[in-house]
């Protein structure tokens, strides 16, 4: 072949090649423009990796609670300057003991003034019965004198003279009132006996304002609270809760009080398990049961009713404080330490249920399972799978339309 005829056949190569690029170029841009004009593109998967696992899985119900310890408020019954406060909140202290005292000097002098007047009081009250008896012995003392002149007389009256026996019998009948006058005559002592019984009065009241100096716990337990401090002014409050000068736990119990609306409340009885966490302790749950349900529902102004519930943690700590806020979670139903795996990892297929998974060659193979109970999130693998099995999940990214 000469070189005209070598140059031809090179032509004719290139001209074919440059046919074939142009003719893929003009599929491809057809392709595109098709799948443009029809507002699709092509669909890229992306295969997340899963582990089979052991864990709990279950359905609960989520409410907003505080923690409630079972405490004693104490407070004065009286006024007075702090004098001793022997223990601060965290000190264990045992009924009868001393939480804080009151300068008692003033309430010291009242008992005495009210001891004085009540020993006053009893010796006007053995005066007045002294003079009673007295006087009551004097009118006897006349009475029967009077009847020893007229007695004779009024036996054989006709030897003395009418006038006289009249007098005389009118001297005994004057003396008998008087004696039987004077034995009603007891106002005086029951004006004292009033009187002592004012002084007694006076002095208890005296005597328990001073025990009052002395504030004491009533149980055994724990000191939550101090309101005061040693020269402050105490203010007796009694039983007003405004006015509390100390608050002592009774025991180491800990409720957890919270909300359950009405539509809810047919789930919760007593003795359900229960979980809580505490904002002040995060990443701490501590478990427990229901209490107790009220009988009586609150309702806010809107009108949703709901019932006030507790739940008694097993494992109280010291750490947990009165008033702390958590989540109390009252579990519905649950499953412990079973295998579980998403539900997103579960299909059905030829009326299976099957779960994609890679075979030892590394090719995606399906596998059928049998499952159980599920919480919504996860499913309880009953067969099928072992712990530590690899599954696949396909999801497609959100920016491509589907579900990630």
């Amino acid at each position: 072949m000469n070189i005209p005829e070598k140059l031809t056949g090179l032509k004719n190569k290139k001209t074919f090649l440059i046919i074939v690029t142009a003719l893929c170029l003009s599929i491809a841009l057809g392709l595109y423009s098709f799948a443009a004009g029809s507002g699709e593109q092509a669909v890229v998967e992306e295969i997340k990796e899963v582990t089979v696992k052991k864990g709990d899985l279950k359905i609960n119900l989520v409410a907003d609670g505080q923690a409630e310890l079972a405490t004693v408020g104490l407070s004065f019954q009286i006024n007075g300057v702090i004098k001793e406060i022997p223990v601060h909140p965290g000190v264990q202290v045992k009924a009868g003991d001393i939480i804080a005292r009151l300068d008692a000097e003033k309430y010291q002098l009242e008992l005495e003034a009210a001891r004085a007047g009540y020993e006053v009081a009893q010796a006007r009250l053995a005066k007045a019965k002294d003079d009673y008896d007295n006087k009551l012995i004097a009118a006897k003392e006349k009475m029967d004198n009077a009847m020893l002149v007229y007695q004779p007389m009024s036996e054989v009256p006709d030897i003395f003279p009418a006038q006289d026996v009249a007098l005389k019998k009118l001297a005994a009948d004057s003396a008998r009132d008087a004696y039987e006058a004077t034995k009603q005559a007891t106002s005086d002592i029951q004006v004292e006996e009033a009187a002592v019984s004012q002084a007694l009065v006076n002095l208890k009241k005296a005597e328990k304002n001073l025990d009052d100096t002395v504030l004491k716990s009533p149980v055994n337990g724990t000191v939550l609270y101090i309101a005061g401090k040693v020269g402050e002014t105490a203010a007796g409050g009694g039983d007003n809760t405004d006015k509390q000068f100390a608050v002592v736990s009774t025991s180491d119990a800990v409720a957890v009080i919270f909300q359950v609306l009405e539509l809810d409340i047919a789930e919760v009885a007593p003795g359900q398990a229960a979980e809580v966490e505490f904002e002040a302790l995060p990443g701490e749950t501590f478990s427990g049961q229901v209490g107790g349900i009220e009988a009586l529902p609150v309702s806010d102004p809107s009108g949703i009713v709901a019932y006030e519930v507790s739940v008694l943690l097993d494992q109280p700590e010291a750490r947990i404080k009165n008033g702390m806020t958590g989540a109390v979670s009252l579990i519905i139903e649950q499953k412990k330490d079973v295998l579980n795996i998403p539900n997103v990892a579960v299909h059905r297929f030829d009326g299976a249920t099957v779960v994609e998974m890679y075979n030892e060659a590394g090719e995606i193979v399906t596998r059928k399972v049998k499952t159980g109970f599920t919480d919504g999130s996860n499913v309880e693998v009953i067969d099928g799978l072992q712990q530590g099995d690899k599954l696949i999940i396909r999801t497609t990214p959100a920016s491509q339309g589907g579900k990630a």
